[in-house]
């Protein structure tokens, strides 16, 4: 399965400021409370061998179901009774049939519903045979709901009607909720489904179809019979989709019918994907089919049925010309991702989710390494750094984090266990482990791996004995004993490196790495096997394709020197960043590496991974207080000069922290300078109108965003060539990639005349049809966050709260408001906290939730007035709240009392080294800005748009 957070789903909504472009990203992980109570697993005292399974699915529009499940079952204890899951199922117990191994009746002595722990017991008289075969009968029935698991409801438009399909998402534990059965992935059996549905509609399943039959109105479709599986693999979707392909195709990709024409390129890459991993794995594809489907409402970016892959429906459907680089990217690795699954995951399943690593981790790795065998001009393997590697060493030092092989039993918990540890961190210790002991090695013993636990169960054990068998590499220890120093222990380390120049040796020392919080206390030293590799400028030393350990540092040794050659200026520890961990360095080191970044063989001296991971090791360590913020600034002052996307992907999340943290400060209008300095080379050769290869269009969808926000003259000139385009001619739409960088350039720096942003808002608003126009809209609004102008973030605090004839704004488009508004500058926050305040049962009221706008103040606030008032609001209105919407509010104080306290630690150092460096400040209006006289125009012209708008409305 691949997960995107929910939070992030609606990709409009800002990671940082107002409307700067996001990644897919995971949850954070869950805290490592105890939820390991016995009592939710199945007593193992019996085992599945195959389900018939007949479900009748006709309700109209699928607002419920009934059916039955025949389960073949071998007893292997030695007692009167067994379990299975069920979760809110209506069964009819006297429908309850049990066989014994001869054919005849068991009487079932008693039947008792253990809700809490979602099971069903089933006691006899008479103690059951161990070792024979039983099978059990149950009817049952439930509703179809629209929670997006289990059986659900989904919906999508074709044109002014709306069309149903029921459809199905069983990870982790929502088969029970849909049949009883044995919900536990060790649990592996075969299925036979059939399903009864309304002869409009086409059913999916696993299998292909061996039989269909139609009577009047209904059809009963009955499907071959599945592999060896978990019940968490089992899907059936019944929709009126459509395919371009012929029924007896192998690959099939299914969508509505109005977007089948565009599932083209996933159908191509499909078929070239499976290929490239029957090849390297050595192993066919195990069914004779494998369809892919795309639901307009899905909770994950796509789910691994085997055979019937679901995906979120923008991951299947390609529109050249319209779909952004990024989903074009999106729908090949998640293509790859599942299908890796049909390996891991699939054929060869975790015994347990403390697992689950083995296969996300394994999908993960795979998405990256075979997709960019696929589109080699992608540079996926480089891009793995910044959204694995950084993306998880970013999340994964905290005092709470958990480790990757995690023990839990309560559904709630394995429900949500999908986020970074078992997809970014696993993969990026995989690839660490890959390099230590060669990728020949690890191709052979992964093969060994699935050869030997081919549809069975498996735990890492069995993944280290394949690897043991065929390494060649001296290690300090086995391997068991070194990939569980990082499988069962939370975090990451920090390898300190400090260089005696005189002696020439090189030392470096291990401690887990945190960021502090006045929350936690530090967490335990957990030390680590470490493989330590590095580059220097000697030529002995200059080969950073060679990522073998040159030496280690082990748990037993946590500290270790080692001699360097004669001549060494420079060293740069985990080439290619492919160990997990960060690197520190003596402040001379530092500074030399500094002066190389600086030099003009930058590009030649350090690779672009390694510069990238100096970026992100260096910002990190400095907000954690481990370097000084000169020493972090002075680096990334060479990426004036840098082009390359990895490096500047890693610096946008760094440069836009810095950004919000240091915005309330008297002297930012320098920091705006330095950001405007450096990214004006960068912008230069990527332009919003720019090249239009796949990495320019990276480039273009996330750190072009930094010029047009720093005010990058010709960024903002092209800006206003766009909006006055789209205003001027009605067919031309601002390219999804570069909406954040436009609009908010036309919020922060309007145009003198006025007319293209209320135009171009108008426009919006009166002539939105689809969700892309919908999803326009929002992305327009999410920008208000860019706005200075007082009077500007006064019209829309009042759009959020009133509603204006004519001109229906909806509540989630108010919440999108807030949050840009919260998310903006520390005007436009004051602005929404204030309002807030003043209006609080009226906008809580119209808002879907306060909970994520506490939770969003919390993060962004970052001074005291701002933190008086959002004190004022809880203390005031604090007993209205939910107790959702109160914890998040009072997190948030806490929260923003940490931010302000990192201002009162770091502003110093970061203004002492600005005004260093020369960068200037101003107490002037940034371009476009505006006095109060000027805000008032803009207010009348927006006035005068909504009246417009309103009177063209109630006219039509």
């Amino acid at each position: 399965m691949f997960r995107t957070a929910l939070s992030l789903a609606a990709f409009w909504l800002p990671l940082i400021l107002a409307s700067a472009p996001v990644e897919i990203v995971e949850k954070v992980a869950t805290s490592r409370d105890a939820h390991d109570d016995s009592r939710y697993l199945l007593p193992k005292v019996s085992e599945p061998i195959n389900y018939n399974l007949f479900l009748d699915i006709t309700n109209y529009d699928f607002y419920s179901y009934n059916g039955t499940v025949e389960i073949t079952f071998r007893y292997t204890g030695d007692q009167n009774h067994f379990y299975l899951n069920s979760d809110g199922l209506v069964i009819a117990t006297e429908s309850i049939k049990v066989t014994g191994p001869d054919g005849t009746d068991v009487p079932v002595a008693n039947v008792i519903y253990m809700e809490e722990f979602e099971q069903i017991y089933f006691g006899f008289r008479d103690r059951l045979q161990t070792r024979e075969q039983y099978k059990i009968a149950i009817s049952f029935l439930n509703n179809i709901g629209t929670e997006l698991k289990g059986l659900y409801r989904s919906s999508y438009m074709a044109g002014n009607t709306t069309r149903y399909l029921a459809t199905t998402h069983f990870e982790s534990t929502y088969a029970r909720s849909v049949f009883p059965c044995y919900d536990e992935p060790s649990y592996k059996a075969t299925f036979n489904v059939k399903i009864r549905h309304r002869s409009e509609y086409r059913a999916l399943s696993n299998m292909p179809a061996i039989n269909s039959v139609t009577v009047g109105d209904y059809t009963e479709t009955t499907f071959d019979t599945t592999p060896l599986m978990s019940t968490y693999l089992l899907a059936f979707v019944i929709s009126d989709f459509k395919t371009l392909s012929h029924e007896s195709d192998r690959f099939r990709v299914f969508a509505a019918e109005s977007k089948v024409a565009h599932t083209g390129y996933a159908l191509e890459f499909l078929g070239n994907s499976l290929r490239t991993l029957e090849n390297f794995f050595g192993r066919q594809y195990q069914l004779p089919k494998v369809d892919l489907i795309a639901i307009p409402d899905f909770a994950m970016g796509a789910m691994e049925n085997w055979g019937l892959i679901t995906f979120r429906e923008q991951y299947l459907i390609y529109e050249e010309g319209v779909t952004t680089a990024r989903t074009k990217q999106n729908i090949a690795d998640l293509i790859t991702h599942e299908l890796t699954h049909m390996w891991f995951g699939n054929e060869v399943t975790p015994e347990w989710w403390t697992y689950l690593w083995l296969s996300e981790g394994f999908a993960r790795y795979f998405e990256y390494y075979i997709t960019s065998q696929l589109e080699p001009t992608w540079n996926l393997w480089q891009q793995f750094i910044v959204n694995n590697v950084h993306s998880a060493l970013s999340q994964d030092c905290n005092s709470n984090n958990r480790m990757m092989s995690y023990y839990a039993t309560e559904p709630a918990v394995l429900n949500d266990l999908f986020d970074y540890v078992v997809y970014a961190k696993s993969a990026s210790v995989i690839r660490m482990i890959q390099n230590v002991i060669g990728f020949d090695t690890f191709r052979q013993s992964l093969n060994d791996y699935l050869r030997s636990r081919s549809y069975l169960t498996t735990r890492p054990q069995y993944l280290y004995t394949s690897i043991e068998k065929f390494r060649t590499v001296d290690l300090p220890a086995s391997i068991e004993l070194i990939f569980e120093s990082w499988a069962n222990t939370p975090g990451y380390p920090v390898v300190t490196v400090s260089i005696d120049r005189t002696k020439r040796t090189l030392t470096a020392s291990q401690k887990r790495f945190w960021m502090p919080n006045e929350l936690d206390t530090p967490p335990q030293n957990m030390l680590f096997y470490i493989p330590v590799n590095y580059g220097t400028n000697v030529p002995t030393s200059t080969n950073f394709e060679d990522t073998t350990p040159t030496f280690w540092l082990t748990p037993q040794d946590p500290t270790a020197t080692v001699s360097l050659e004669a001549g060494v200026e420079w060293v740069v520890v985990n080439k290619q960043q492919t160990g997990y961990y960060r690197v520190n360095y003596d402040d001379e080191s530092w500074h030399k590496l500094i002066e190389v970044l600086n030099s003009e063989q930058f590009e030649d001296q350090l690779p672009v991974i390694n510069r990238a991971q100096l970026v992100d090791d260096v910002a990190n360590l400095a907000r954690a207080g481990e370097v000084g913020y000169d020493v972090a600034l002075s680096l990334m002052q060479y990426l004036e000069r840098e082009t390359e996307y990895i490096p500047w992907a890693t610096a946008y999340n760094a440069l836009l922290h810095l950004d919000r943290m240091f915005s309330s400060h008297e002297e930012y209008s320098r920091f705006e300078t330095f950001l405007r300095t450096i990214t004006g080379c960068m912008y230069e050769n990527i332009l919003l109108t720019g090249p239009m290869d796949q990495i320019s269009r990276l480039h273009r969808g996330n750190t072009v965003y930094l010029a047009c926000y720093s005010g990058v003259k010709k960024c903002l000139d092209d800006a206003h060539a766009l909006a006055n385009k789209a205003v001027q001619d009605s067919s031309f739409t601002i390219p999804e990639e570069v909406q954040a960088s436009v609009f908010c350039a036309l919020h922060k720096y309007p145009s003198a005349t006025l007319n293209v942003q209320t135009d171009l808002f108008e426009k919006y608003v009166t002539s939105a049809n689809s969700p892309e126009d919908l999803d326009m809209i929002n992305r327009f609004l999410a920008s208000v966050g860019c706005a200075r102008n007082e009077t500007i973030m006064e019209y829309y605090l009042t759009l959020s709260a009133y509603n204006y004839p004519g001109l229906p704004v909806t509540a989630g488009q108010r919440s999108q408001i807030y949050l840009g508004l919260i998310n903006g500058s520390p005007g436009t926050r004051q602005a929404a906290l204030q309002y807030l305040y003043e209006h609080f049962s009226t906008v809580t009221y119209l808002l879907t939730s306060v909970t994520p706008i506490f939770t969003e103040l919390g993060n962004r606030i970052n001074t005291r007035l701002q933190h008086e008032v959002l004190k004022n609001i809880v203390d005031e209105y604090g007993h209205m709240l939910t107790t959702a919407a109160k914890a998040a509010a009072d997190a948030a104080l806490v929260k923003a009392e940490q931010n302000i306290r990192w201002i009162e630690k770091h502003a110093e150092s970061i203004t002492s080294w600005l005004v260093e460096q020369d960068y200037e400040g101003t107490t002037a209006q940034p371009p476009g800005g505006g006095a109060v006289a000027y805000s008032v125009g803009i207010a009348v012209a927006f006035g005068c748009a909504i009246l417009q708008i309103s009177s063209n409305v109630l006219i039509r």
